[in-house]
């Protein structure tokens, strides 16, 4: 009779087990989240990249901003929920050494920012290029509310690293089975709407981001990244803050 009455339990109890879900419904996600969140602002930066003008901010393109981030992280929990998958699939889980591994990939960012700044000007002194060196951008929210930008600057990190490291790099580890793929992809893609910075502006913030890029390469976590990614914003507000 115990037999019989556990096997009925186990008859019971419902399946949990994670749908499963094709590659193909997989690429078509990644592909339909990557357009809404970010075709818009590569397109613009590209343009902005050889017809340079000061890429400053008002309170409409703040708000304009906060809202295309929030519909790309919204859209982004949705599907990856309908695919049943957790955030923690790719690596989205807090620890309290999170913090200090932030300040480290930050500070070493931008020691390599640094010495690739001043590699580029050696060779900027010697080689003449059609193509812009670097946009002004340090009174870019000079004309802005500060309770608009501090929500800007804290959403930024998540909505960013997020779908360009972890969602993006995860799925084409596991689809295309290449590291290397993954994260030159990811740094394509991230350095790309930052070309308002100038082409070689945008290699230098692009170099900073190798950083993060190669750390989620290796240890697959993302709050550092975050982290790390929200300081940079952060001092943005210095310029509001002494305005």
């Amino acid at each position: 009779m115990a037999s019989s009455s556990t096997q009925l339990e186990l008859e019971i109890i419902p399946s949990t087990q994670i749908p499963s879900v094709s590659n193909a419904h997989r690429w078509i996600d990644l592909g339909l989240i990557l357009a809404i969140a970010f075709a818009g602002s590569i397109a613009g930066s590209i343009y902005l990249a050889f017809h340079p003008i000061p890429p400053n901010y008002s309170n409409m393109r703040l708000v304009m901003g906060i809202s295309q981030e929030i519909t790309g992280v919204l859209l982004f929990l949705v599907l990856f929920k309908r695919q049943g998958r957790r955030l923690q699939d790719i690596g989205f889980s807090f620890r309290w050494t999170d913090m200090p591994k932030g300040v480290g990939l930050a500070l070493a960012a931008l020691i390599v920012m640094w010495v690739t700044t001043l590699v580029v000007n050696y060779v900027w002194f010697f080689i003449t290029l059609r193509i812009p060196q670097w946009t002004e951008t340090r009174a870019m929210f000079s004309a802005t509310s500060l309770w608009l930008v501090l929500p800007f600057l804290l959403l930024n990190p998540f909505f960013e690293e997020m779908l360009v490291r972890g969602y993006l790099m995860t799925e084409l580890i596991d689809l295309r089975k290449s590291v290397l793929l993954a994260t030159i992809v990811s740094l394509i893609v991230q350095t790309s709407y930052h070309l308002y910075y100038g082409v070689l502006g945008a290699m230098i913030v692009g170099s900073g981001l190798t950083v993060f890029a190669i750390y989620f390469a290796k240890s697959r976590r993302l709050m550092p990244v975050i982290f790390a990614h929200m300081l940079w914003d952060l001092t943005s507000l210095a310029g509001i803050l002494h305005r």
